[in-house]
């Protein structure tokens, strides 16, 4: 039997905070804010309801009793405002939410943590809002979504971000997010089958997944571990396909590479990665064997996945009862002080 289980990619929204970004965003594409048939039939398929993502009280705690979970770490939805152009809104709404995320952890602190959404359009802004969320709210670490208009975060303008995080002790999770349309339409869409598929493969079917693991892999071509030893980077859906090519990443880009140790070795080091509710054994167990339990930290990704089987998957796993507590609770409690 399993101690507690403590999941950290759960997410929540605040309805006037993306309403005022969706609004602002409109805005600025000189169009209205309601989406295209394609993009309706996609978000009834992806999206979770208002009731379960904008709650953080009596409907998420009885999920998570009657799913075995102890504790959620909560970071921002759909719809934030990370990426608003308007950098002055842009930061006012970060702090706003962050201010009722920490709120929301007073009222049920053995329950809930959180991670901080910060205004990435202003590095300097970002740090600060970074430095007040840890020391002044208590937040543990932040969550950054994709790219920032289109670059990684590979780039050096954001370096401080990161070497802020470090200075603080604390994770950033880097978490999939919209792909620019280019490269949507290259890859993922075809005459072949429908467009609301190929909406799907671009987004939560694939092209998200393949992106942020790209991201990653930047960072760690960017030798920003040899800058910041201590940096943590937390990756969801089982790290996002990177953990299959660690061994082909090392024979081949690697050797073109100016970095103090091999990219496998990074990752092993300085990446955590979580299932993100895709709750498969196998993939459990091969990420076991390429990362190693201790890298390993448990997410359900609530609401946009509601799997009840959340601490029975664990529990009925063929991994040893030590690979178990450390994927529950241990790793999450370590890194993130809890």
């Amino acid at each position: 039997m399993i101690k507690k289980i403590i999941t950290i990619e759960e997410h929540f929204t605040l309805r006037e905070i993306s309403k005022r970004v969706i609004d602002f965003n409109t805005k600025q594409i000189g169009g209205n804010s309601s989406a295209n048939g394609i993009q309706k039939e996609l978000m009834a398929l992806v999206l979770p309801t208002p009731d379960d993502i904008e709650d953080v009280g009596e409907r998420r705690i009885k999920f998570m009793d009657e799913s075995g979970i102890d504790m959620q770490l909560l970071s921002y939805g759909g719809s934030s405002p990370q990426n608003v152009a308007d950098i002055a809104l842009a930061i006012e709404l970060c702090k706003e939410a962050n201010n009722e995320l920490a709120d929301f952890i007073k009222q049920r602190p053995a329950r809930f943590g959180g991670f901080a959404v910060l205004p990435v359009m202003d590095v300097n802004a970002a740090c600060e809002e970074l430095e007040r969320a840890v020391n002044e709210l208590g937040l543990r670490g932040a969550m950054i979504s994709g790219t920032c208009n289109g670059r990684f975060f590979d780039e050096p303008a954001f370096f401080p971000i990161f070497s802020k995080a470090e200075v603080l002790g604390v994770p950033i999770y880097m978490h999939p997010a919209i792909i620019p349309k280019a490269i949507a339409e290259h890859y993922y869409q075809s005459e072949n089958w429908p467009a609301v598929a190929g909406a799907m493969f671009a987004s939560a079917g694939y092209g998200w997944h393949l992106d942020s693991g790209i991201g990653i892999l930047r960072l760690i071509a960017s030798a920003i571990f040899d800058k910041l030893p201590d940096l943590k980077i937390i990756s969801g859906h089982w790290g996002e396909l990177v953990p299959f090519f660690l061994n082909r990443l090392d024979d081949q880009l690697g050797k073109t590479l100016q970095l103090d140790r091999k990219i496998s070795d990074y990752y092993r080091s300085n990446i955590y990665i979580t299932p993100s509710g895709l709750f498969s054994e196998s993939q459990l167990q091969f990420a076991i064997s390429e990362v190693g339990a201790d890298q390993i930290i448990y997410s359900g990704d609530y609401p946009f996945l509601i799997d009840k089987r959340t601490k029975s998957f664990l529990e009925n796993a063929s991994i040893s009862n030590e690979a178990k507590e450390k994927i529950a609770y241990k790793n999450a409690e370590k890194l993130l002080r809890l």
